[in-house]
């Protein structure tokens, strides 16, 4: 491999060692060598240019952007040539960074301390892998996934020294078109084969792909007792154990993979979506701050991730009969949210994102926690109001929170768009629960509701408003703040007592405390106008009751 016509790129924040590798690289062959002691300049450089190798140290500095998150961006973004290397370097040789490094698939990660020579050797080897994969991997760079599956079959049928490279990128670009029997036709062969260990553990991850959960499992344990440490093998036994309905065989193999490679955001997503779906709200929690610190600096950085954090406090509030632990994570959720918003970071994410409104709909949601649900109804009601003002569609941004509150409230028709909306939402990186894991719960009483109010209506149409009355006071009881069913019930009194004096104090003192709740909570024009033309009504029945 000649040097001389490759461009280099060095990052690396410790300026003797930055030297000491400049050093190295020229006296390699390399003339054109470009250093920098940050991720964000590595970057800013690689928008301007295109080089060939980039070596790079793990750690760059505290808070900063490191190693593994430039590597993931510069792919990911495509500020990298599809032959170019890169080549991660690290003091640390402890085994969960190692294994965290792997996993971000540089073309090679090295432990200083080093020589020249065999950094030499290593920059070679990848180069020539790279070079021998060029066709997948420009594809790919490309994004024509159609003709990558093409060259890897290419590359294939030479059996070549690097045919299970070739085998899993493959089998990768097979999962991208769901195209899972291929997948499990290409990797079948060597399921019983000691040494391909990466190639065992995509087949069992097709398994799982195809609902295959106890093959999965089977396969994973003979991984096991090849390499004790596989964290992916823990993760794959974690999803086919929550595939099996094993809950808590699931969370305790995916807290097992969590403790071997702490570094892997698609593994913290799926420890957040086992616990979410377990129940344990906590292990979620501590799933989502995870899922925010590994993204912040990364192309995947998103205000969701915060906003899924904040919630995610909420979440273990609302769930725990512990009043000490509920009043913590309120605490919690109320602190975080007063520092993002004086985060400078936090507020670039999104131009577009009102603090205002997301800080409404956390204080909707905590009243309704305490059972302050007039509270929550016009903290909410605030939060709908600036919405409409503001944007021209429903951000989704914004979806879970408001129909968290509505379905606590009861107000089942204003929650239905929001359902539509997030059942619409393609699932991203976890920033949104699924719309299942939030309305299973009120499931029940949405369903209660309806069959009560609905054969209110009926039984009010007809002329039954004493039977009316009770159907409307059952649906009320499973939504206590819904606004139509509260009219609905001031409409049966209302013509029960045809507005004359009564002796029924009982109906006097259900429409006082119907005709207080409507006066203290925001309405909808629609329901504005609907209490108004009820009013001189309300007030002759509630005048002759005094």
């Amino acid at each position: 491999m000649k040097y001389a016509d490759k461009r280099v790129l060095i990052v690396e924040d410790q300026r003797p060692f930055l030297m000491l590798l400049k050093g190295l690289l020229q006296s390699m062959g390399a003339k054109d060598v470009v250093t920098h002691t940050a991720a964000e300049k590595a970057l800013t450089a690689c928008r301007k240019e295109k080089f060939d190798i980039v070596i790079a140290d793990l750690h760059l500095g505290s808070d900063q952007k490191n190693g593994f998150e430039l590597v993931e961006e510069l792919r990911q973004v495509r500020l990298i040539k599809p032959s170019a290397v890169f080549i991660l370097i690290s003091a640390d040789s402890a085994r969960p960074v190692v294994l965290g490094s792997i996993e971000r698939r540089p073309d090679d990660y090295i432990v200083k301390p080093f020589s020249q020579a065999q950094l030499k050797s290593r920059i070679n080897r990848a180069w020539r892998k790279r070079q021998a994969l060029l066709p997948v991997y420009r594809a790919i760079h490309d994004q024509e996934i159609d003709t990558a599956i093409t060259a890897c079959r290419e590359i294939i049928s030479l059996n070549t020294s690097y045919l299970h490279s070739t085998e899993l990128l493959l089998t990768q670009l097979y999962w991208q078109k769901e195209d899972f029997e291929s997948a499990r036709q290409l990797l079948t062969p060597y399921e019983n084969v000691p040494s391909a260990l990466w190639i065992q553990i995509a087949l069992a991850r097709t398994y799982l792909f195809c609902e295959e959960p106890q093959q999965a499992l089977a396969l994973c344990e003979k991984i096991l007792k090849q390499n004790r440490f596989s964290a992916e093998a823990y993760d794959i036994i974690a999803s086919a154990r929550q595939q099996l309905a094993e809950g808590d065989a699931a969370i305790a193999a995916i807290t097992h993979a969590v403790k071997l490679s702490p570094y892997s955001l698609p593994r913290f997503i799926t420890a957040c979506d086992i616990a979410r779906k377990n129940n344990d709200f906590v292990f979620a929690h501590e799933a989502c701050a995870a899922i925010w610190k590994l993204t912040r600096h990364t192309a995947n950085q998103h205000i969701a991730h915060w906003c899924t954090y904040i919630r995610s406090m909420l979440d273990v509030a609302e769930h725990t009969e512990e009043k000490r632990l509920k009043n913590r994570y309120q605490q919690e959720a109320l602190l975080h949210l007063q520092r993002g918003r004086h985060d400078e970071r936090i507020s670039r994410l999104d131009p577009d994102f009102d603090f205002d409104i997301f800080e409404q709909m956390v204080m909707a949601r905590m009243a309704a926690l305490d059972g302050k649900f007039i509270d929550a109804k016009h903290a909410l009601f605030i939060s709908q109001r600036d919405i409409d003002a503001k944007y021209d569609s429903f951000p989704v941004i914004y979806a879970q929170d408001s129909l968290n509150v509505m379905l606590e409230l009861g107000e089942f028709e204003d929650a239905q768009p929001i359902i539509n909306l997030l059942n619409n939402t393609p699932e991203d990186n976890n920033a949104f629960v699924p719309v299942q894991q939030i309305s299973d719960a009120s499931a029940q009483r949405h369903k209660a509701y309806l069959q009560h109010n609905r054969e209110g209506i009926s039984l009010y149409q007809q002329g039954k408003f004493e039977q009316a009355r009770e159907q409307f006071n059952l649906a009320q009881g499973f939504a206590p703040l819904n606004t139509g069913v509260a009219l609905n019930l001031i409409q049966c009194i209302l013509k029960l007592t045809h507005g004359r004096k009564t002796s029924n104090d009982e109906l006097v003192s259900q429409c006082r405390k119907l005709n207080k709740l409507l006066n203290d909570i925001p309405l909808k024009p629609q329901h504005q106008q609907k209490f108004d033309g009820l009013r001189q009504e309300i007030d002759e029945l509630l005048g002759s009751g005094n």
